[in-house]
């Protein structure tokens, strides 16, 4: 027979494995949860990332034209366009750091980080974006400058937007786009 010591070992014990499978419960929840917020995050960002892209070139096509001829040649642009062009390059520059810190919480893998980081610095890497870049770097913040910076040092050779997509803003786009531009006779 069992005598009370005996009981008390025994039930002391199961109470420690019901605590060790409890704490194991617990984690597996949270992996869970994290794994749920890792997914929504990186879904907040492709959709904001496609509802601004979408609803820029169907509401304004226009835009595309202005950034093609920005990316090829600041010069290009009238003080308006360049406002344009300047603004939609700063909000890739802003969705790059709203990734960065997703990032940095562990809810946005680090090869999601890579490729948007990749994006961002082809914007940046064209002629006109280059110009564009080099004049509103200074009133970004560091960490979001010095990552970007760090890309572009770190890949002196990686491509532009322009090498990136070359139907959208290769030579024949931006030939297109300035023809487009002029002013009609009359």
């Amino acid at each position: 027979m069992f005598d009370i010591n005996t009981a008390a070992n025994i039930a002391e014990i199961a109470g420690g494995i019901a605590i060790l499978v409890s704490l194991a419960y617990v984690g597996y929840q949270i992996r869970q949860s994290n794994r749920i917020a890792s997914a929504s995050a990186l879904q907040s960002v492709l959709d904001a990332f496609s509802d601004r892209q979408l609803r820029q070139y169907l509401e304004h096509p226009e835009v595309m034209a202005i950034l093609v001829r920005g990316h090829h040649c600041l010069e290009d642009l009238s003080r308006a366009e360049r406002s344009i062009f300047s603004t939609c390059l700063n909000r890739e520059v802003f969705q790059m750091r709203h990734v960065m810190q997703l990032h940095g919480h562990r809810l946005v893998e680090d090869q999601e980080y890579q490729t948007w980081l990749a994006y961002t610095a082809a914007h940046l890497k064209s002629p006109g974006g280059k110009a564009c870049w080099d004049s509103v770097k200074s009133v970004l913040t560091a960490s979001i400058v010095d990552c970007i910076e760090g890309y572009l040092k770190e890949n002196p050779d990686a491509p532009s937007i322009i090498d990136i997509f070359p139907f959208e803003y290769g030579e024949n786009a931006y030939l297109e786009a300035r023809e487009q531009a002029k002013p009609s006779p009359g």
